[in-house]
């Protein structure tokens, strides 16, 4: 946060069969022995308080809907356009490039905004909304922290023309840092989301530990489209990739990038940049989730 001057920044690792959190860090932060002089702001917690558009990172839930649904596999081809017009709208992707012929393990690679949206053009509205849904968006995760956000995930019937394929890409709804961990950790669990929890037990008056184990487990996806997205995601830590830097030597490593353009509450406007990663490994048999989330850096996001 200091290296990138950003407003905050959230550090959360979870074990994605258990839910629980093992880790979990925001910066800026204070001493709560000593409160005096902190703000209400500073004493939020941004990881489960503030809400933004989750950007590339809610690509995956695209990817895993059609994959889930048939209706792509992850070497189907698609030809993807710099620039798509959509209602009144033109999306585009990051970089300027001409149409390229991309499999979809490869729109996941490279991060591209316009075949994700003709991935999600594949299904209904009702059915993109239902996956998302699913993997917890609009719900608040039940971890355990104070004051924790549902996010903003509107109903279908209130879509406009352009809904549908800035959903597609991450964009027209919002989460917490929270939420994007499940969302990944439900994909390493092999499809199954189990809610994160910072509870692993109480302590009774006699001293006695009791485990907390109500964490309602919902299957999202099919163990063998996990599998498949799982091996679509580390093709985003490969040289050709988003992020080759998140690659570490001796393991699997699958993620992705996700890079949102920023609601300001003060100009009621978009300025800057939610920048982050949410990665697991081993990629095949997944321990850790881990996600980074950065707002507003300055200069590299």
């Amino acid at each position: 946060v200091r290296k990138s001057r950003a407003v905050s920044g959230t550090v959360i690792v979870m074990d994605p069969k258990t839910g629980h959190i093992l880790a979990h860090a925001t910066a800026p932060t204070f001493d709560p022995n000593n409160t005096k002089n902190v703000t209400l702001d500073l004493m939020r917690n941004p990881s489960v308080q503030e809400v933004y558009e989750p950007g590339s990172t809610g690509k995956v839930m695209t990817l895993a809907a059609a994959l889930e649904e048939k209706k792509i596999t992850p070497t189907t081809v698609f030809t993807v356009p710099y620039a798509l017009k959509r209602s009144d709208a033109v999306f585009r992707d990051h970089e300027p490039h001409p149409v390229q012929r991309l499999t979809s393990t490869g729109i996941l690679a490279v991060s591209s905004n316009t075949g994700s949206i003709k991935i999600g053009e594949m299904l209904s509205n009702d059915t993109l909304h239902s996956y998302l849904s699913k993997f917890g968006i609009g719900k608040s995760t039940g971890s355990g922290l104070p004051g924790e956000s549902a996010g903003i995930f509107h109903p279908v019937k209130s879509w406009s023309g352009t809904s549908a394929p800035t959903i597609a890409f991450g964009h027209g709804y919002s989460v917490t840092a929270m939420q994007a961990t499940s969302v990944f950790a439900t994909i390493a669990n092999n499809g199954i989301r189990v809610n994160p929890t910072i509870l692993a037990g109480l302590v009774d008056e006699s001293g006695k530990f009791l485990a907390v184990n109500d964490s309602q487990s919902v299957k999202v996806l099919s163990e063998d489209t996990a599998k498949n997205l799982r091996k679509m995601m580390e093709s985003v830590v490969s040289p050709s990739g988003t992020a080759p830097s998140a690659a570490i030597s001796g393991y699997r490593v699958a993620g992705k990038t996700g890079t949102a353009e920023r609601y300001n509450p003060i100009c009621k406007c978009y300025s800057g940049y939610t920048a982050s990663f949410i990665g697991f490994a081993p990629a095949d048999q997944p321990r850790y989730v881990v996600s980074v989330t950065i707002q507003d850096p300055k200069g590299m996001h």
